[in-house]
């Protein structure tokens, strides 16, 4: 019984092994992340957005032109669009994808927080990166409320790893830790 579970072991590492490697050749996915810095109110935020690695090195990416750039969070003075608190009403970004590393050259923003009542507030922002970036804050009734002018921080590129290949590398790790302690 003792070297069923022995050969057991052993298989399981194994295909652990082989479909870490499979799918870490494959992981896909590049985060790019900026701070979003206000000249009057500092750090107000960030953004991060998420493109698939075959779109590198084809040149200037648009979301608004069908390319695969996913919004994965924006964050503005406390709030994020991961976990919605913002109705964003529409939302464009542009990235160089021969210099990724540059980060993202345009974007547009509009949405509205949620869940504030009468007190919502729509946020419109454009950023271009050879000009500036404007942030516009109005109430519901369209009334201003504030404005700043921005710039992003230095681009933060990660590749994102596949969920699957951190399941199986956590398993290989434990099995190795049950096969010391036995």
């Amino acid at each position: 019984m003792k070297n069923l579970q022995k050969l057991l072991s052993h298989s399981l590492l194994l295909i652990t092994l082989m479909f870490t490697t499979s799918f870490a050749a494959n992981a896909g996915l590049i985060n790019i992340k900026h701070d979003i810095i206000g000249d009057f109110y500092g750090k107000m935020g960030s953004i991060e957005v998420q493109i698939d690695d075959s779109l590198l090195n084809t040149g200037l990416l648009y979301k608004s032109f069908g390319d695969q750039i996913t919004l994965v969070n924006i964050s503005l003075f406390g709030l994020f669009s991961s976990v919605g608190e913002f109705d964003i009403s529409f939302f464009d970004v542009g990235i160089d994808s021969d210099n990724i590393y540059a980060g993202i050259e345009f974007f547009e923003f509009d949405a509205n927080d949620v869940g504030f009542g009468a007190d919502t507030w729509n946020y419109y922002m454009i950023f271009d990166a050879f000009t500036f970036g404007s942030l516009e804050i109005f109430d519901l009734n369209n009334d201003f409320i504030a404005f700043d002018t921005f710039s992003l921080s230095a681009a933060q590129v990660v590749p994102a790893p596949s969920t699957l290949v951190l399941l199986m590398l956590g398993m290989g790790g434990l099995m190795l830790r049950r096969k010391r302690i036995i």
